[in-house]
């Protein structure tokens, strides 16, 4: 056993050595090649040509690496650099198919507004254009539109579509049965259900209505425009692809003018238009007092993330809070969620560690595009609970999950045989899984984390069982319904959620740090005790061409070697 595992050590030195050697090198060939920081002229404008998925923070600050997400975190942080800098004088918002929820997008346009008090102005520009762009490009003092017939934008609408597979599964032979309590609880029904049940439809209904207003009014008041017209757009108007001329028209486009010209008539010169990718970030002198910034993504579970996925595991966060309220110069806390929710458990390991923290130090929420669920479980006890216009939260329920295999076993001709003792024997095979047995436990368990749910929403918001389970149930709601209903405090942005922080505190000078702390790829390698997949993505990338199989194979070797440390292979590489 000592020899197995002194040959993975030794393999695990090797291929560290040889990513520290191959990282080093591709570092310093790209520093010797690298330009020094672009020269910012005077009179220039930021260039925001946004496009694709964003996410609200990353912990990875290499962003240059093409297969990750760009973060709402940097762009806003290069607005509010770009506000202070006597270089800039104003930015070109050009967005193009946008892909972030309405929350994520109203924090940029809440920094592009305080952009524009400044005095600065802003000035977009369309080629072609989703509903999401349009809706960035509100904010600006002047819409431009290229003026071909094949420039445009998309009105979709405001709602979802969800898929219903029942039919599919048991074509399949498979049954899902749904576990739940909260009679609008209504994850997992697409797999027991051919339709939407009425009591989801309802919910959803009266949530896209909220939205659907909310959205319009946003619109009107940004583009000058009455209601109606924003409506026309959703309801009445004839064209998917709503061209150059009619935009002019219903006065959501000021002019039609080729991208080159519009920057010919605001006198900017191609020197002068400074791509958002070369505009480097202010770092300001870190203050005595702080206030913390925890981002907090994706679902709730015990797995981790695989390389540029986000999620939220207790692990992760439990060490994060721990290292905050050991902070002294951390004087308060804002939890930013953007969660549909996950595991119970998880949930209820962070809640715990928030509610012990919160004896220290304020905590606030700002909710994101989505709190529900497991993500609304994690704000309950706050201080104090922000969430934006455009957030969906509540969801106050519990479900469960149970496919039922044997109609498939039978179709396949599997017969799944018990020996011993244990009344859930088989609830680890997965043939032989369901029983009605099993069904009614986990309906008591659920029962059980539901109470439970409601019981902490009922001690962090200070309100009565059941005034709790009057708005539980399942239900989803949005940002002003929440607040009638007291499972908010206030409508607001995460700069609210800040400023809220630092009054609790009692505090008017501070400095923000920020959660998950930032880290390189390489600094992320090295401390997640060699990851397999992020080794090879760095080594492909890092590698030349003639060195990429070679090293495939040292990386398949000692992942082999991991998981079984015999080995039978010949050590020789053959060439094909």
């Amino acid at each position: 056993m000592k020899a197995k595992w002194y040959m993975f050590g030794c393999l695990s030195s090797i291929v560290i050595l040889v990513l520290f050697v191959v990282v080093m090198v591709s570092s310093i060939a790209k520093l010797v090649q690298m330009p020094t920081a672009p020269r910012i002229e005077n009179n220039s404008v930021l260039h925001l040509n946004l496009s694709g998925m964003y996410q609200e923070y990353s912990p990875i600050t290499d962003m240059n690496f093409r297969f990750l997400p760009s973060t709402t975190h940097e762009i806003i942080k290069k607005i509010n650099t770009a506000k202070n800098d006597s270089r800039i004088r104003a930015i070109l918002l050009e967005p193009q198919f946008v892909q972030a929820g309405y929350a994520t997008l109203n924090e940029i346009m809440v920094a592009l507004e305080d952009f524009r008090e400044s005095g600065k102005p802003i000035y977009g520009y369309i080629n072609v254009a989703s509903q999401q762009d349009l809706f960035l490009l509100s904010v600006a003092d002047e819409v431009v539109m290229n003026p071909s017939a094949s420039a445009g934008f998309v009105m979709t609408g405001v709602g979802t579509n969800v898929s219903y597979y029942q039919e599919l599964l048991e074509k399949l032979g498979v049954n899902v049965r749904i576990v739940r309590a909260g009679g609008y609880k209504s994850a997992g029904e697409n797999f027991a259900r051919r339709t939407m049940s009425p009591e989801f439809r309802r919910n959803l209904t009266e949530l896209f209505n909220d939205r659907y207003v909310q959205l319009v009014g946003h619109l009107a008041t940004n583009f000058e425009t009455t209601p109606e017209s924003i409506r026309y757009l959703f309801e009445r108007n004839e064209r998917y692809f709503i061209n150059q001329e009619f935009s002019r028209e219903i006065n959501i486009v000021d002019e039609l003018m080729h991208f080159d010209r519009f920057l010919r008539r605001l006198d900017v010169s191609e020197n002068q238009l400074v791509k958002m990718s070369r505009y480097t970030i202010d770092t300001p002198r870190p203050h005595m007092n702080r206030i913390a910034v925890v981002y907090m993504q994706g679902e709730i579970t015990t797995r981790r993330a695989q390389f540029g996925e986000v999620n939220i595991t207790s692990d992760q966060f439990v060490r994060i809070f721990d290292k905050i309220e050991k902070d002294n110069n951390i004087k308060a806390v804002v939890v930013r969620i953007n969660s549909g929710g996950g595991s119970a458990m998880e949930s209820e390991v962070i809640l715990s560690k928030l509610t012990e923290l919160g004896l220290k130090k304020p905590v606030v929420v700002s909710m994101g595009n989505m709190a529900a669920s497991g993500g609304y479980y994690i704000a309950a006890n706050a201080n104090y609970i922000f969430a934006d216009r455009y957030t969906i939260t509540g969801s106050i329920g519990v479900v469960s999950m149970i496919p039922d295999l044997r109609s498939a076993s039978s179709k396949l001709g599997i017969n799944s045989e018990r020996v011993g003792h244990g009344r859930f024997l088989s609830t680890n095979d997965i043939w032989r899984m369901f029983s009605p047995e099993f069904e009614r436990g986990l309906q008591i368990m659920t029962s059980e984390v539901y109470s439970e749910f409601k019981g902490r929403v009922s001690e962090g918001r200070n309100m009565s069982l059941e005034a709790v389970e009057a708005v539980a149930q399942g239900k989803v709601w949005s940002a002003q319904r929440a607040l009638e209903i007291g499972l908010i405090d206030r409508v607001g942005t995460l700069n609210d959620a800040v400023a809220k922080a630092a009054e609790l505190a009692s505090i008017q000078n501070f400095s923000r740090v920020y959660f998950p702390e930032q880290r390189s790829m390489f600094e992320l390698l090295m401390e997640d005790s060699f990851n397999f997949p992020l080794s090879r993505m760095l080594l492909r990338r890092e590698l030349p061409s003639s060195l990429v199989r070679p090293v495939d194979g040292l990386m398949n070797l000692l992942e082999d070697v991991v998981t079984h440390p015999v080995q039978m292979r010949v050590e020789m590489v053959f060439e094909d």
